[in-house]
């Protein structure tokens, strides 16, 4: 890898080195910040659950993953899906309409940001052609972290970030989804729904009652005119067509006046 630092092969080799640590067969190197959405930089996916990935993931869906949460945390390093998905999400409609069609099973992923505001992520998943990841294969990935981090710094280095930044269109979408009909604790609501947190969750986050929470999501259900999960995530997605158009404005009122 230090040889192919800076050339074409560095990432497939990346990957290679990591297989001979803990076994994996689904694999994914994407920068954040160089655009409105993912930059791939290599993928190793099955062709079975390929299409899924730029389908679903790419045309939206990564805004609500566990992996961009970590990025615009501001956070780098070695992370299991488990250790930084909101409780519930394993439940959640967003699990079952991304990640139940991907296929995957288990997931951890390294994180490394740059000073210009990109960030290189290498998600590393098991399919279900796997088991997921043991407490031996993830500690070993989570030892090798320093090498992981410094190899991904010094190969990405050059990169240049979008212009606007990542925190464009696609994510201002997300902060002004439904606030044209919404008050501000109900977009908190959402908010929760959408990344896959759970009612308790959620009441737990916004300090407030369980029935407090039931209260709110059946005032937004109203509101947006939903009657489940379903119906909220699609309605979210539609909206991210009319992003680039709302300049800072809910894209709701624009999907709205399409009819």
């Amino acid at each position: 890898m230090i040889g192919a630092l800076g050339k074409p092969e560095f990432p497939e080799l990346y990957l290679k080195a990591i297989r001979s640590i803990a076994d994996l067969d689904s694999a994914v190197i994407m920068g954040y910040g160089m655009g409105s959405r993912p930059e791939i930089l290599r993928e190793e996916l099955a062709d079975k659950y390929r299409g899924v990935f730029y389908d679903r993931y790419m045309k939206g869906a990564f805004l609500l993953s566990p992996l961009y949460q970590v990025f615009r945390s501001g956070r780098q390093g070695f992370f299991h899906v488990g250790e930084v998905a909101p409780d519930g999400f394993f439940e959640s409609r967003y699990y079952e309409e991304y990640y139940g069609h991907s296929g995957l099973v288990d997931q951890v992923f390294y994180l490394k940001r740059f000073d210009n505001g990109i960030a290189i992520v290498a998600s590393l998943g098991r399919t279900r052609k796997m088991s997921a990841y043991d407490r031996p294969s993830i500690e070993a990935l989570r030892w090798i972290e320093p090498v992981a981090l410094s190899l991904m710094a010094r190969n990405w280095e050059h990169l240049d970030a979008a212009n606007p930044s990542f925190s464009d269109y696609l994510h201002r979408a997300f902060e002004t989804f439904g606030t044209s009909a919404l008050s501000k604790r109900e977009k908190e609501v959402v908010n929760g729904i959408l990344q896959g947190a759970s009612s308790k969750a959620v009441a737990r986050e916004m300090r407030i009652s369980p029935q407090t929470e039931r209260s709110y999501r059946k005032n937004i259900y109203r509101k947006l005119a939903v009657n489940s999960h379903s119906e909220l995530y699609y309605l979210f997605f539609r909206c991210l067509d009319f992003a680039d158009q709302a300049e800072g404005r809910d894209p709701l009122e624009m999907l709205r006046r399409t009819g």
